[in-house]
């Protein structure tokens, strides 16, 4: 019995081996490199699935960290959070065969329930110890510009002038790889074969030695200044940047939002010379104003006596965007101002809101969002705690009726509400919470960011 039950096994061995020997399963000898760009400017977060494992999320202008996977056969899916679903749906799906030491980038673009899939190809760059040289490879996903243009990179001595641009772009291509030297440069663009009309000028950015950059061209969205903007991504080592347009100062709105501060007269220069707002009273909030360039100081001045400077700062301003400050007081009596970037976009698919508390006597506040006619009794709040000075906490919200109620922390005390709210697919609102003559009362007012 012992030995026919070793021959069974030597048999059922021989037999193995022999079909291992004629599989004809693919085998990978290298990898390829893998990411996803969103070039729809109104669009949700959309997820990249390579078969059905999620491999990266874009939002609009962002590519997902590079990805590597073996030089095979697959299908690449585009998932997405469509309007009123709780669950994402499956949009576009495309085959690839990637091949080894390749680079490919999925540009996601046209409608966001049915988008287009255009995919990038490229080599992977291997590099010496020495290289004293970096990689750039230019995109155009701008659908604004109906006609092509022209893209130049140079240093910042260097004008743009046709015939030197290094690439003539149309929507959608991409341009051949371009060795640079280390240093900083100018992005340009004009429209093809015009050398006088720009469309973009940056500021110089400084790239390093041994680095593949892509740069494409997108639409400005409300966030930009600019109508047109560009962004970097590092092929290799994932990150962005922005080339932002210097023909386009940064702006700032300035909420009055402290009630004991009195009228102020607001300057952004040292010494002062003239305010840049003049009676700035409680709940006002200006128009984008243009801030100089560099570090800015922002002093405000009492209207009453010219010579008290409650706030005495220097602000913080990003470029080529717009900045909110608030001013506010410190549970501890002190004027402080917080500074805060919104943002703007709008998403077709969505509302958002945004709440800031700037009530002195109420430092922590519970804030409820709930279906309209809903009694919050034995809810939990959309916002615990919501602090004094706390910048402001964007939600996304399904367009439908609802009702805000602010409360004590904690408890179903009601400072305020209910308050009526019907945003609408595409609304960006920020709501401020304003100290009222009355202590146990706060006021909710809802300010349209766009």
């Amino acid at each position: 019995m012992k030995r026919y039950a070793l021959l069974a096994t030597l048999v059922a061995a021989a037999l193995l081996g022999a079909c291992a020997k004629e599989s004809k399963l693919p085998q990978a000898t290298g990898q390829g490199t893998i990411r996803a760009l969103n070039a729809i400017a109104t669009s949700p977060r959309f997820s990249l699935l390579i078969e059905e494992r999620r491999i990266g999320e874009v939002q609009y202008k962002t590519v997902s960290s590079p990805a590597q996977y073996d030089d095979l056969d697959y299908v690449f899916n585009v998932e997405v959070l469509l309007a009123g679903d709780t669950a994402q749906t499956r949009v576009a799906s495309q085959p690839l065969n990637v091949a080894a030491d390749k680079d490919y980038t999925f540009v996601i673009s046209g409608a966001i329930a049915a988008p287009d899939l255009t995919i990038w190809e490229g080599d992977v760059r291997e590099w010496g110890e020495t290289d004293t040289t970096f990689e750039v490879t230019f995109g155009h996903t701008a659908t604004t510009l109906v006609d092509s243009v022209d893209v130049y990179f140079t240093d910042i001595t260097t004008p743009p002038v046709n015939g030197l641009q290094m690439a003539t772009l149309a929507y959608g291509e991409i341009g051949a790889p371009a060795d640079f030297t280390e240093g900083s440069y100018i992005l340009t663009v004009t429209p093809a074969g015009d050398d006088t009309t720009i469309l973009l000028q940056s500021d110089p950015i400084r790239l390093e030695a041994r680095t593949q950059i892509l740069i494409s061209l997108f639409d400005g969205d409300a966030n930009d200044l600019a109508p047109l903007v560009a962004y970097g991504y590092n092929k290799a080592a994932g990150g962005t940047f922005a080339f932002r347009d210097v023909r386009f100062p940064r702006t700032a709105k300035f909420y009055h939002a402290s009630k004991s501060l009195g009228s102020m007269e607001i300057y952004v220069d040292d010494p002062l010379t003239v305010p840049l707002i003049s009676g700035h009273v409680f709940r006002d909030v200006t128009a984008p104003q243009f801030l100089p360039e560099g570090i800015v100081p922002i002093t405000y001045l009492d209207s009453a006596t010219m010579g008290v400077m409650p706030i005495d700062v220097e602000g913080a301003v990003a470029a080529s965007v717009n900045t909110n400050f608030y001013a506010i007081e410190t549970t501890g009596g002190e004027y402080v101002l917080v500074d805060h970037v919104p943002d703007l976009r709008p998403i077709e698919t969505r509302a958002r809101v945004s709440f800031m508390n700037t009530v002195t006597g109420h430092p922590s506040v519970d804030l409820y969002l709930v279906p309209a006619g809903e009694a919050i009794d034995e809810l939990s709040p959309a916002v615990p705690g919501l602090s004094l000075g706390f910048t402001p906490l964007q939600l996304p919200v399904a367009p439908k009726s609802y009702d805000i109620y602010v409360t004590l922390p904690g408890e179903k005390t009601t400072l305020t509400g209910p308050i009526a709210f019907d945003p609408a697919f595409g609304d960006v609102i920020n709501f401020v919470i304003y100290e009222n003559d009355d202590p146990g009362v706060v006021d909710l007012v809802s300010i349209p960011l766009l």
